[in-house]
């Protein structure tokens, strides 16, 4: 008896170990699909956001790289948009900042010359991200660390970049970010709609 009493408690605790039931099963299954309903438009934006703010800031990035070259080796040095900053001899397009390339301009040709030095080459940005400029896509810097005024090019100074939401508000802010650019050559990134709106429309 005692071995049936046994064998008895062991099925019972075997049957207790099979697992979910389908009601827990299904209700699993419905909240995890409401958390990922949640989530997957948060990471959305959260990827959106990233892409902007990567763009905005490796742009400022080149700027100050530019302004420091300038000084350091007291030559004019320009940040220029080009469509592929991969080619051996890139030729800048006075376009949006997709991609571009910083060197230094010994003749104030206003364009990349062989054997000119290029400090720097920024891969195209992301297809999704939308750049737009004021003015030609270029910037000089001067041996004195100003940005030069208009030359063979006039000069851009504002710099958007958005994305589908375009000039999507979020409190005060925008989702887009300005690139802004001084006389004095100082430059800086911003995601006030004040300075957005100043700087232009982004598509």
């Amino acid at each position: 008896m005692l071995e049936a009493d046994r064998s008895s408690d062991g099925s019972a605790g075997m049957r207790t170990q099979r697992g979910f039931t389908l009601t827990e099963l299904m209700v699993t299954v419905a909240v995890a699909g409401v958390l990922a309903m949640v989530a997957v438009p948060n990471m959305r934006t959260f990827l959106q956001n990233n892409r902007l703010s990567s763009a905005s800031n490796d742009l400022l990035r080149s700027f100050y790289l530019a302004r420091t070259e300038a000084i350091k080796h007291q030559a004019n040095v320009v940040v220029c948009a080009v469509a592929d900053p991969t080619l051996t001899a890139p030729t800048c397009s006075y376009g949006p900042f997709r991609g571009w390339i910083v060197f230094q301009d010994n003749n104030l040709s206003w364009q990349w010359e062989n054997p000119e030095p290029i400090f720097e080459r920024h891969t195209l940005l992301d297809s999704s991200v939308t750049v737009k400029t004021d003015n030609n896509g270029i910037e000089m810097y001067l041996a004195t660390g100003f940005a030069s005024p208009a030359g063979v090019k006039i000069p851009t100074r504002n710099i958007l970049l958005c994305d589908s939401r375009g000039n999507q508000m979020v409190g005060t802010n925008s989702v887009e970010r300005a690139v802004l650019i001084a006389a004095s050559g100082r430059a800086r990134v911003s995601a006030t709609s004040a300075d957005v709106l100043a700087a232009g429309t982004c598509p």
